[in-house]
């Protein structure tokens, strides 16, 4: 298996997932409560929400499936998700090592681009509340009105790749997820996983993870010793 080590020494650039990698986004502000919100709003305006999506904890989801089924309520409940996002990220749990990762890999002068499903207004919020923006390359998040285009989908990858100015096979991407392992695949990027919790190690490995770690403090370590 290739080294964390070998993974970041070797990539021209770091594309970071944002809830999870970054911060624990709804720390304080549950999703489930999110997707309650959404729902309300969906029977509201009386669209049929089938029984799955009257389970699903996810906003994102449910975001998702608005674009795919009910496309004239999306640009609300985009509002919705965006809205609830910014109060989030006010109030978002940093995750240990990732200020670190993102200050010292600025420094070497490796770009760092956040790439996330989540809206470019929660995390320039976050970024703003933890003085990391100077830090930042660019963000590649949610597109308005394209839900479709989120991980796993290839694009917001590609675009990160881009923002960073390399390809996307000079990239790694680190994420939380196996949507985050399988669009880096798919975009031809490598990616590391963090796995919050043991459980998760399996699930990034099977997505394709090139390697899996269960600390950002580890990976912060790594890139200080990387001279560029």
């Amino acid at each position: 298996m290739t080294s964390l080590s070998a993974l970041i020494q070797t990539s021209r650039a770091i594309l970071l997932d944002f809830d999870g990698p970054v911060c624990r986004l709804f720390s304080a502000v549950p999703a489930p409560g999110i997707a309650d919100k959404i729902r309300s709003f969906l029977l509201e305006r009386s669209a049929y929400v089938p029984e799955p999506m009257m389970a699903v904890g996810d906003p994102l989801v449910l975001l998702r499936w608005t674009g795919d089924t009910a496309p004239h309520l999306l640009s609300e409940v985009e509002r919705i998700q965006t809205d609830s996002e910014i109060e989030a990220a006010r109030l978002a749990e940093p995750t240990s090592g990732a200020a670190e990762l993102i200050r010292s890999s600025g420094a070497l002068g490796r770009p760092v681009v956040i790439v996330t499903n989540n809206s470019t207004e929660a995390v320039a919020v976050y970024l703003d509340r933890l003085a990391l923006a100077a830090s930042i390359t660019g963000i590649s998040s949610r597109i308005q009105g394209r839900p479709d285009l989120m991980k796993p989908d290839s694009h917001l990858v590609l675009k990160g790749a881009a923002i960073a100015g390399q390809s996307a096979n000079a990239c790694v991407l680190i994420g939380d997820s196996p949507t985050d392992m399988l669009a880096a695949k798919k975009a031809g990027a490598r990616c590391v996983g963090y796995a919050k919790r043991k459980t998760r190690i399996s699930e990034l490995s099977d997505a394709g993870a090139d390697f899996v770690v269960q600390s950002m403090e580890l990976v912060a370590d790594i890139a200080t010793q990387v001279k560029g």
